[in-house]
This record gives structure tokens, sequence and C-alpha cells, in this order.
């Protein structure tokens, strides 16, 4: 039985792709401000935020393992016995030429987003980070897949944000599912489009000797 991953992500799709091929997930959401800075492009962006998100949680189990450790500060060397040990947090971004698009916040801006992407190609950009708290060490990475929407019509559009899954997704479809039959092509990793590259997730498990939690 492998032991459990940290998920630094509320995604019930996250979640879900890593259980499929067997992971023992333990989710623990982290808040933290997804605001761009000045200046920042895209791939930057996305691996901030990953990094922020399962930091915030690192934080948090070291707290509540050792609540005298120094806010802030990795406590090195003394979680070798802990019972979690590996953190993973990522995000993901749809980018359109030199615009990115995030999670719509009304249905005028879903509107809007499908409006832009439909008939032509955009790219989907995710970041993760996968953190070791027994060696406080990390590794990022940032994974591009090229998308290519169909021709739609507004009222197209209006019955597909219908359905309901536009709120919550980044560019405002879900190609997991009822907008899988928008998409016309992709070049690249399905599962980044999902929310999350397990090949390139596995090869860094891999890499960094998380022999523990792989489930294979």
């Amino acid at each position: 039985m492998p032991g459990q991953l940290v998920l630094a992500s509320a995604s019930p799709r996250r979640r879900e792709l890593l259980e499929r091929v067997g992971f023992s997930v333990k989710p623990m959401p982290a808040t933290v401000d997804e605001s761009p800075l000045a200046d920042e492009t895209a791939e930057v962006f996305v691996r901030r935020i990953a990094r922020a998100k399962v930091m915030t949680v690192v934080e948090r189990i070291q707290q509540t393992l050792y609540p005298d450790a120094e806010p802030g500060r990795p406590a090195r060397g003394v979680l070798r016995d802990a019972p979690l040990r590996w953190v993973l947090g990522a995000d993901t971004v749809v980018v359109l030429g030199n615009e990115v698009l995030g999670k719509p916040r009304d249905h005028d801006e879903a509107v809007f987003m499908l409006q832009q992407l439909q008939g032509n190609e955009h790219y989907v950009l995710t970041a993760f980070c996968l953190y070791d708290l027994r060696k406080s060490k990390e590794g990022t990475q940032a994974v591009t897949t090229q998308v290519r929407m169909k021709r739609m019509t507004r009222v197209e559009i209006e019955k597909y944000i219908s359905v309901g899954e536009s709120m919550d997704k980044a560019g405002a479809y879900a190609i997991q599912g009822v907008g899988a039959y928008l998409v016309d092509s992709l070049g690249g990793s399905y599962t980044n489009v999902v929310g999350l590259p397990l090949c390139q997730v596995v090869e860094m498990m891999t890499e960094m000797g998380a022999e523990d939690i792989l489930p294979f």
C-alpha cells in the first residue's frame, strides 16, 4: 500500500486523476493570492502559484507537527519520522495569444472567453510543484498543451454554459466533461488540460525518490 500524497488543491479533477492511477491522496486545499504580478509571463505566474500552494500546506503541516518551529522556515531534519512526506500542488491557465484566461467570474465572462477561443488555437499551461518534507527539497515544472477549439455560434456557447461546468474551469470549458466535444484537436498531454500532467508528475516523483508513494 503506497504512502499518502498530500494534494495542495481543492480540485476534484486533480484528485481523480491521481486516484485513477492508484495514488492514495490526502487533499489539503491551500488558499493563496492568485493575482498576477506586473509584467509576469504565464509560465512564471503558474509556477509561482503552484509553489505558493505547496509551501502554504508545507508550513501548515510543519506547524501542526512542530508548533514551536519558527514560522516560514522549513524544519530541516526533524520530519524524518513524519507520517506525511510528499506535497503536490498545481495551477492551470489557458493562454490565447498574449492573454491569460483564468476561471470566469460570471456568465458574461464565460461567454466572452468561449467566443475568443472558438475556432482558434490556444495553449493550456499547467505548472506543478512537488515538495519532499523529509529532505526540504522541491521540484517545479511547467507543461504546455496545444488545443484547437471548434467554431461555435453564440447559441451553441450559451447551451454549453447552461450545462454548468464552465464557472470553475480555466477558459470556461472542461475537456473531461461535456466540453470534450468542443475540442477539434489536441497536441500534447491530455491530462495537462484536465489539470495535472500525470506523465511528468510521475517522472519527477521518480527522480526525487518518491518510491514510497508510487502505486506501481
